[in-house]
């Protein structure tokens, strides 16, 4: 017996990705209550499960989220900041749904450094790219990617670092991973149109998209992160106390919820000897007394972490925050993670001393 329209159409989107015989009324309610924030309107909500049903994508399975983005209403003279809840793959989801193409046959990528040798033949969807990693030289200058269908022309994507590159820790920190990354998600949606057109992963997207606020509701002290000219305050409220862990499993993998007072910078106890020719010094940071609630570092101050620790702190907390939006430490972590990156735009702001040199510094 033939199939009837609906029938033919129902398969065909199971066919093609969309999973929608899986959208039952209680999985997408599951999905409401577990995976996106508060605050969503049901337009917003609804639009989310349509993209989740057209990319093939499992919120549940964390291949896609559903994330805050800032936009701005009016313009430079009188900006009127909203926030906006969207659909966010993650490249992780993006490379498992294509593996559930049956004509998907492989993806490649790597990094290029200025030094490298490397021939991008377009019209026939070849990449020659030869270098020793012990010797590797140059700067980095892009990434290519290639994805090949069954019965189709690979397809080859190059990105150049300059026109991808973000202001963001991430990117300062694993510049080629990232590179890569974003490669490796351009050459998917060039691939894959029909299920990954118009959709971009996190890295891909400007830092100022981001919410960076202190509620869930977009009432925080702060805009984006570099995106006010003033200097940043660093003061934020200690964090509020919550309840018991459940397990000792669950404290291993945040512990956040012991409330940390700010601790006050000590003193120094050896006056400062007059110089005979005093000359104005350059502009220091000040020792920021926000204390780390959670992750390998907690109970630092911010001050007594390195770039690179407080990269890895930063980075932490957005994971863990895209991952469980709603958990009942999710607000703490925000508030803290707002003060931690208030202090990485002001390390980035403020030059750091070098020495003797402040002086040499202010005089040029």
């Amino acid at each position: 017996m033939e199939a009837n329209p609906q029938q033919k159409a129902e398969g065909t989107a199971a066919g093609q990705g969309g999973q929608h015989a899986g959208w039952t009324r209680e999985r997408v309610e599951l999905v409401k209550r577990t995976i996106c924030p508060r605050g969503i309107s049901e337009d917003e909500f609804a639009l989310f499960i349509e993209q989740c049903k057209r990319s093939g994508l499992d919120p549940l399975l964390k291949e896609a989220f559903c994330v805050a983005r800032r936009q701005n209403a009016g313009n430079r003279e009188r900006p009127n900041w909203v926030t906006k809840y969207e659909f966010q793959p993650s490249e992780a989801g993006m490379l498992a749904r294509a593996e559930r193409f049956p004509d998907f046959k492989g993806i490649q990528a790597s990094a290029v450094f200025a030094e490298d040798d490397i021939v991008v033949d377009q019209g026939r969807g070849e990449v020659v790219h030869r270098f020793n990693p012990a010797k590797r030289k140059g700067a980095l200058v892009g990434a290519w990617s290639r994805v090949v269908r069954e019965d189709k022309l690979p397809v080859v994507v190059w990105l150049d670092f300059s026109g991808y590159v973000q202001q963001t820790p991430l990117w300062s920190k694993i510049p080629t991973t990232m590179i890569e990354k974003c490669a490796r998600v351009a050459a998917l949606r060039k691939a894959y149109p029909e299920a990954f057109g118009g959709l971009y992963v996190r890295e891909e997207m400007p830092a100022e998209d981001y919410e960076s606020h202190s509620d869930e509701h977009g009432s925080g002290p702060y805009e984006v992160l570099g995106s006010k000219p003033g200097p940043l305050k660093a003061s934020f409220p200690p964090l509020a106390p919550q309840e018991p862990r459940a397990s000792q499993a669950a404290a291993a993998q945040l512990d956040i919820d012991v409330p940390l007072q700010p601790k006050q910078p000590r003193e120094s106890t050896l006056e400062a000897v007059p110089a005979a020719n005093p000359e104005p010094a350059a502009p220091r940071p000040k020792p920021s007394a926000v204390v780390v609630a959670f992750g390998p570092h907690k109970g630092k101050t911010a001050s007594e972490l390195s770039d690179d620790e407080l990269s890895e702190s930063i980075d932490l907390a957005n994971e863990k925050l895209m991952e469980q939006p709603r958990a009942r430490w999710a607000k703490a972590m925000r508030e803290n993670l707002l003060a931690l990156e208030a202090e990485t735009e002001l390390r980035c702001r403020v030059p750091a001393s070098k020495g003797d040199g402040n002086g040499a510094a202010h005089d040029a």
